[in-house]
């Protein structure tokens, strides 16, 4: 995935994979494994995905019983997951117009997961606390869609927006969380 980010799809050659992989450049080994680099791209997109599974049943060692505590494990989480995805985001990005498969793969199976898990979330505190829940779908893109953006605003530019760090960040969106889903004001 680092070398389809950095050089794109079609500028990363076999003898570059082979390479990255420790296999003789043009030895033959990339095809014992793979027919095309549209596999490796389809095997790294699956991969990475998985890991996204894999790390999000850590969440369901939740709930810990204070909302707070939850949303503070719950922004970490999604910051270290779109850090580990970040070449593969950029791949799929630029090259979804060549994979559409892939990309429609990517949306339902790690953001629309990540939004649902988002709304599992906050459907169960609203069950916990009997504040009802505002707008369940709404309130999962706005959490997930926060730390997205402020994390690909750092890889993009190279600095945090407004020099905002990390601990800053968590710390303001486990307020505004808090808030939007208990109605009240944690200052």
């Amino acid at each position: 995935m680092r070398l389809f980010a950095d050089k794109g799809f079609a500028g990363t050659t076999i003898g570059d994979l082979e390479a990255a992989a420790g296999l003789t450049r043009r030895g033959g080994g990339f095809y014992r494994h793979f027919a095309s680099k549209e596999d490796v791209l389809a095997a790294g997109v699956d991969a990475h995905i998985a890991r996204a599974e894999e790390s999000r049943a850590a969440l369901n060692l939740l709930p810990f019983g204070d909302l707070r505590s939850e949303l503070m494990l719950v922004c970490r989480w999604l910051l270290e997951t779109i850090d580990q995805q970040r070449d593969v985001s950029q791949v799929v990005e630029r090259e979804s117009g060549r994979f559409p498969r892939l990309r429609e793969k990517w949306r339902t199976q790690l953001l629309e997961a990540a939004h649902r898990a988002a709304i599992a979330f906050t459907q169960r505190w609203a069950e916990k606390t009997g504040h009802p829940s505002r707008d369940p779908e709404a309130s999962a893109v706005i959490m997930v869609g926060a730390a997205m953006n402020f994390r690909r605003a750092q890889w993009t530019f190279g600095a945090a927006p407004l020099g905002v760090d990390d601990d800053r960040f968590v710390d303001t969106w486990v307020r505004y969380c808090h808030d939007l889903m208990t109605g009240t004001s944690t200052d």
